[in-house]
């Protein structure tokens, strides 16, 4: 699958003991955790160097994170 957005860091499960930040996309849906193939799953360099940009990301979610295969950075 498809998604546009602006990659972000989000807060995910508040108030919960699983509370932690992490690198997110934001779409028009909400926000999706993202995670990449073979990335570090609690501090993946790669996914930080997006923050701020607007991607278009393709992978499969799965729980509530998106599993990136590919992605472009939109007007590079």
């Amino acid at each position: 699958m498809r998604y546009q957005g602006k990659v972000v860091h989000q807060q995910f499960a508040p108030g919960s003991k699983s509370e932690h930040k992490a690198v997110a996309l934001m779409t028009p849906e909400g926000a999706l955790k993202l995670r990449r193939a073979g990335g570090n799953p609690f501090h993946d360099v790669e996914l930080e160097k997006l923050v701020g940009k607007e991607i278009v990301a393709e992978g499969e979610l799965h729980r509530g994170q998106l599993l990136l295969t590919r992605w472009d950075i939109v007007g590079s």
